[in-house]
């Protein structure tokens, strides 16, 4: 698919999965009324300390300012904040709070979009000092009473969670769905491989609109016709002085812009882009030791299929034991509007359904208003079991790592084998399809299919049928000694369930670039990454040499999954992801010998429980 294509399909899905059927209280005024709901009760832009104006919408609830003193909810958005109010469908997120009698205010950050600045990377910096002055705006507000709380899906909840970092001391919580904690790893290069999808389509998309220019018809162009700018809304909006757009064409005409193609020569975590900043630099992680002096209450949200966004609630909870933080981690898509389980691939209804969801925020909100101490909670939800668990810890108790050897036959051993080869010739279209969980993080919903097909392109090994039901919670741990054929390679390792008759059923992934196979000291690394570290960093790099016996050892993304009595547990490797990755090497042909047995026999340790 061309990337214009590709760009106007990721924009009719963002519009589609947004759609509302306009709506108005009872209670709105005639004026009201005739305002679309999306441009909110007041429209400006707000100056910043160096000159920078933001633009900002207001929405009041029964759109009229509060005579009692109001919260404010605050959403930083870089797509548009009239499209982020539409955010949910019909009731929109902002409604939840408008009835709970919150004020909301939508901010486009700056240099995106419709706001003034130059952008050369996201979240930088100057965005960051931007955030304490549009608190202290908003708490000083007639209709307020002094209190923000910063919510936000996905990059806006990466400015929630930057938020809760702030000195600011209007903010007293923060509410951030789907973050990521790490750009690095849990975005841009999981495991130091290139995820080509993120960086291209989403890169080139807020480029697009950035620039003012239509994602799904090229010859729209807001800059240099203001004719084009009407078309361009919700993605771009001006504010209510600026009948003419001309602020609105000023504040995108000469702007600075990064783009994707900045980080093709920055494969490591500490490598600048073209623009100046490393991938980590605008990840709320750089910034742990804000958040751990701030204390701010934080409600994170995760799903085990979105990405790494289960990763990234965890990586906080580890990283910051002293934060008071209650996390949610379902098995939905990224707006948590879709289910997403791959056992129950019939049920699109989303788990806890969308007002338990708004139900579950605005009770942890109304706690934080009221004072109310924040305890540390983890909700998580098990896939395969349609249920939800809560832990004060993770792991929970009482689970125990089962280890499983790599075996000739494609076994997946409960003993070391004797020594073995097993070789596998590495097919680079093999990939996951187009709805993963790397998609719908900018598009269709995570929906795997039955992989029996899939993985007869990968090299697998399958254990014996479980005598019990067991609760698979955790991360599992790949320990693979191969060597490859060609001077680079990366490894994708799959933990998939065999159904009695032979449905194979996702669960949950890791992969790792063989440069970056060498462990990390934990305690050098900016945060707690969880079971079998790497630092990702230039230095530590390892060249790989062709028949080179290596060992890789890393993380599989975490996850909570029943497996049933009588099913079996599958590891499949392969080295390409072609709907999603990079590949490596960037041509010819590529093949692994896959160590089984001896001193340092290939395995997989997997922690489990029994399933009560």
């Amino acid at each position: 698919m061309n990337l214009i294509r590709r760009l106007a399909v990721v924009g009719a899905l963002m519009l589609s999965g947004c759609a509302i059927t306009p709506h108005t209280p009872p209670a709105a005024t005639e004026a009201a009324a005739a305002r679309p709901p999306e441009n909110g009760d007041r429209s400006y832009y707000l100056p910043m300390r160096d000159g920078a104006r933001l633009a900002l919408n207001l929405y009041f609830p029964a759109h009229t300012a509060p005579v009692v003193r109001a919260p404010a909810m605050l959403i930083q958005t870089r797509y548009g904040r009239a499209l982020e109010s539409r955010r949910g469908g019909s009731p929109r997120d902002i409604d939840y709070f408008l009835n709970a009698g919150f004020v909301v205010a939508i901010v486009d950050t700056r240099g995106s979009t419709s706001s003034f600045g130059p952008r050369d990377v996201e979240m930088g910096a100057e965005e960051r000092a931007d955030m304490d002055e549009i608190i202290a705006h908003l708490a000083a507000e007639p209709w307020s009473d002094g209190r923000v709380i910063a919510y936000g899906v996905s990059y806006m909840a990466d400015t929630a969670a930057f938020a809760a970092s702030r000195p600011a001391p209007g903010l007293v919580a923060a509410i951030p769905r789907q973050l990521d904690f790490d750009a690095y790893t849990q975005g841009f290069m999981p495991g130091g491989v290139q995820n080509d999808y993120l960086l291209y389509v989403w890169g080139n998309y807020t480029q697009t609109i950035d620039l003012g220019r239509s994602p799904s018809n090229e010859a729209l162009d807001c800059r240099a016709r203001a004719e084009d700018c009407p078309a361009l809304f919700p993605l771009l909006q001006s504010v209510d002085e600026d009948r003419d757009y001309a602020l609105l064409r000023e504040a995108l005409n000469g702007r600075r812009r990064w783009g994707p193609e900045d980080y093709v020569n920055a494969p490591f975590r500490d490598d600048a882009g073209a623009n100046g900043y490393s991938l980590f630099s605008f990840s709320p992680a750089a910034d742990l030791e804000g958040l751990q002096r701030q204390r701010k209450p934080m409600m994170v949200w995760g799903s085990w299929l979105d990405a790494t966004t289960a990763d990234a609630a965890l990586s906080l909870f580890r990283s910051a034991p002293e934060l008071p933080l209650e996390i949610w981690i379902t098995g939905n898509n990224h707006g948590h509007n879709v289910n997403a389980d791959p056992f129950d691939p019939t049920r699109t209804t989303p788990a806890p359904d969308r007002d338990g969801q708004m139900a579950a925020v605005l009770d942890f909100a109304g706690r934080v208003l009221a004072g109310q101490s924040i305890e540390r909670r983890l909700h998580y939800y098990v896939l395969g079991a349609n249920t939800f668990r809560d832990t004060r810890e993770w792991p929970p108790q009482n689970v125990d790592e089962h280890t499983f050897y790599l075996a000739p036959r494609g076994i997946l051993a409960a003993r070391s084998p004797s020594r073995g080869v097993a070789r596998y010739d590495v097919d680079f279209a093999a990939g996951t399809g187009d709805h993963t969980r790397w998609s719908t993080q900018f598009g269709p919903a995570p929906a795997y299919p039955d992989r029996r097909e899939a993985d007869q392109r990968l090299i697998v090994f399958d254990s014996t049928p479980f005598a019990q039901d067991m609760e698979l919670i955790g991360q599992a741990v790949i320990d693979l000694s191969l060597s490859v054929s060609r001077d680079d390679a990366a490894v994708f390792v799959y933990l998939e369930d065999v159904a009695p008759d032979g449905r194979v059923t996702y669960i949950t992934e890791g992969q790792l670039r063989a440069v970056h196979r060498a462990p990390a000291n934990p305690t050098a690394l900016p945060f707690d990454q969880g079971p079998a570290p790497h630092s990702f960093t230039r230095a530590a790099a390892e060249a790989v040499h062709p028949g080179e016996v290596m060992r890789l050892r890393f993380a599989l993304n975490p996850t909570a999954a029943l497996v049933r009595e009588g099913h079996r547990l599958r590891v499949a490797i392969a080295g390409a992801d072609a709907n999603v990755f990079r590949r490596y090497p960037a041509d010819g042909d590529l093949a692994f010998a896959i160590r089984l047995g001896g001193g340092n026999a290939s395995r997989i340790d997997v922690p489990m429980r029994p399933w009560r």
